[in-house]
């Protein structure tokens, strides 16, 4: 999580307040569905984020199914500006997470739906199509359930596999309440598992695993502090620190970890669009 000025978010379009050569900025629309791509230009800047891409999908409804499906196309569209998958190309997921705690269940939810194959390869090899690449599907937990830093063990796990790429779905925070829940941000530059909620961890990127790593990340929490800030500007005690959750989030998380699984099988197996 980034913290300029009070503001406390893993978002980087959260942080874009005034032009700067320090990134470039374009936005489209689709069927009331935005897709906004940040581009961080310089490795030293005033976001203090990483140099890359940063890719958010902002919607209103995840109850409509053709809104899912607009979410889904512009989020495969959005896989893909980050990184081609080729032919025979390895590919691991990694459901960041708890799965005991709703509001940091996303990535394991979205591990649970994702179509594993690698096994596949050498089980029944001549029933394989020809479309479909070798994926591995990994839920590391968190340190408190294991007494482990997530980044390592997926490193020992990249290790084994030797992955061409690492695709990292974990919740995220955002300084606005009016986001929770809706909006997806992708980057290229790796995540910190649990900085969603202030608890840093080392960092699962191309520098600790030596393999590409996009990561996916929804806004499921936000600061008391925030949600007063918004609705008053004037506002400085930092006394609630509460971290909140919308009433509905079991539901959301169950569309939005469909959406995503969906979204990266579609991606990664070419033309293999029936699970």
């Amino acid at each position: 999580m980034v913290i300029i000025m009070n503001l406390r978010t893993d978002f980087a379009d959260e942080l874009i307040r005034k032009s700067s050569r320090d990134y470039h900025k374009t936005s489209k629309v689709y069927k009331g569905v935005k897709l906004t791509t940040i581009d961080i230009l310089k490795d030293k800047n005033q976001f203090n984020k990483e140099k890359g891409k940063y890719i958010s999908i902002e919607f209103k409804d995840l109850y409509d199914d053709n809104s899912r499906k607009s979410i889904s196309k512009l989020l495969i569209e959005a896989l893909k500006s980050l990184h081609v998958i080729k032919k025979d190309e390895k590919v691991l997921i990694v459901g960041l997470g708890n799965s005991k705690i709703i509001a940091d269940s996303l990535g394991p939810n979205v591990a649970d739906k994702v179509m594993v194959t690698n096994h596949l390869f050498n089980v029944i090899p001549e029933e394989i199509d020809d479309n479909v690449n070798k994926v591995c599907v990994f839920t590391p937990k968190v340190m408190g359930q294991t007494g482990l830093e997530s980044a390592d063990i997926v490193k020992s796990v990249n290790e084994l596999f030797k992955a061409d790429l690492v695709i990292v779905i974990d919740a995220l925070a955002s300084s606005s309440i009016k986001r929770v829940n809706k909006t997806i941000q992708l980057s290229d530059t790796g995540i910190a598992p649990g900085s969603g909620v202030g608890n840093y961890r080392k960092e699962i990127s191309y520098r600790t695993l030596k393999s590409k790593v996009i990561a996916i990340g929804v806004a499921t929490v936000v600061e008391a502090n925030q949600i007063i800030k918004e609705f008053d500007v004037n506002f400085q005690d930092d006394k609630y620190n509460l971290i909140l959750t919308p009433k509905e989030i079991d539901e959301d998380i169950e569309h939005l970890s469909t959406i995503i699984a969906d979204s990266i099988n579609k991606y990664i197996h070419k033309d293999f669009l029936t699970f």
